[in-house]
């Protein structure tokens, strides 16, 4: 995502100019109007994507632990507990999408964890090339190109191509991929998490400092629009993108189940649900503590389209929530549900765009 600069609110120069052509004996100090957003982008920051980061790297973590644990003893309640502990780093995630804008982008994080589709043909070539490979080691897989690894390809190792692999399908060499694969998924987000958080890369000062020295951010005004292009863009990759494209397919050439993201253990529509939740989370301030967000600002000019703004979101996770079954059954069977959903969530991006965005750009 590139990164928007732009000058902050020039109704600052305005009052100095007013104030050299006011000059009097009054001994009053004159007033220069000023905004302060630092509430709201220090808790955003801190609270919504540092721990945002954090919890995903935690819970890659426990999916790596859980990938030991199969290949130690490949059992049933074994590979339940992996495919849960997948579900569970999934989630945060999905929930970060709403910010996917600095490291995530600049040390190429995204696509080296979830890019999509998965590419089988290189995952089956290592798993076939023992004489080269004897033993499959994070290191092997960090150079593997970002289709085979990441939250996809380990996907398709614990639920296969149908969703309903068994204990007995699983190879040694599969299981050997499963945990190198999850080892480098852990090292990636522990990686992002680091240049975050203030005792790391300390990206986040950025946004503590925005409009000071250091900062990316020639203004506080700048990072706030950053963190709505960032609600803006995944709006559109999930309305426009994650459920037009297995929808409608490309180009509208009808739908097409291969392009569903997430499919292999059915999660497209928790992904889906997220990624809005990751819109709420930066405009409400709000990730697992409750603090200042967009919101705040946007009700300061326009309580209205605050509350209507929420209540848009909330409408999206619903509308695809309530889509019956899994996606892929939905896209062909349910269409009018999904074509709800996606409406909703085009509504959450076109406020976005028209109302916030201007609003936000014109403090």
């Amino acid at each position: 995502m590139k990164h928007l600069f732009k000058l902050r609110n020039t109704l600052l120069l305005i009052a100095i100019a007013t104030i050299s052509f006011s000059c009097s004996d009054d001994d009053s100090d004159p007033v220069i109007p000023t905004s302060n957003y630092s509430q709201e982008l220090t808790n955003i920051a801190n609270n919504v994507i540092v721990e945002t980061y954090k919890d995903l790297a935690n819970k890659a973590a426990d999916l790596h632990n859980e990938a030991i644990d199969i290949k130690t003893n490949i059992t049933a309640s074994n590979l339940d507990n992996a495919r849960q502990a997948w579900r569970s780093a999934r989630e945060p995630w999905e929930k970060s999408e709403g910010f996917l804008f600095g490291p995530v982008d600049s040390q190429g994080i995204d696509p080296a964890i979830d890019s999509w589709p998965v590419n089988i043909v290189d995952m089956d070539n290592l798993l076939s090339n023992t004489s080269g490979f004897p033993t499959i080691t994070e290191n092997i897989i960090s150079n593997q190109t970002n289709e085979a690894k990441g939250f996809h390809l380990i996907e398709y190792l614990l639920w296969g191509i149908d969703g309903n692999k068994q204990v007995a399908d699983f190879t040694s060499r599969e299981l050997e991929y499963l945990v190198a694969a999850c080892a480098n998924l852990k090292t990636k987000t522990t990686e992002l998490y680091d240049a975050w958080k203030s005792n790391g890369g300390n990206h986040v000062a950025n946004f503590l400092n925005a409009g000071g020295t250091g900062s990316i951010y020639v203004s506080q005004k700048s990072a706030l629009e950053d963190l709505v292009d960032g609600m803006i863009t995944i709006a559109d990759e999930v309305g426009n993108g994650k459920i037009e494209t297995p929808f409608n397919g490309e180009n509208g050439a009808g739908f097409d189940p291969t392009q569903e993201e997430s499919r292999f253990s059915h999660n497209s529509k928790l992904d889906f649900a997220n990624n809005v939740r990751s819109i709420s989370n930066v405009y409400n301030g709000k990730f697992t503590i409750d603090g200042k967000g967009i919101s705040d600002i946007v009700a300061e000019s326009n309580t209205t389209l605050d509350e209507t703004f929420k209540a848009q979101i909330l409408e999206a996770v619903e509308a695809i929530e309530a889509i019956p079954g899994t996606f892929t059954d939905a896209i062909s069977n349910n269409r009018t549900s999904v074509a709800t959903a996606q409406s909703k969530v085009r509504i959450v991006q076109e406020t976005l765009e028209t109302l916030i965005k201007p609003l936000i750009v014109n403090l």
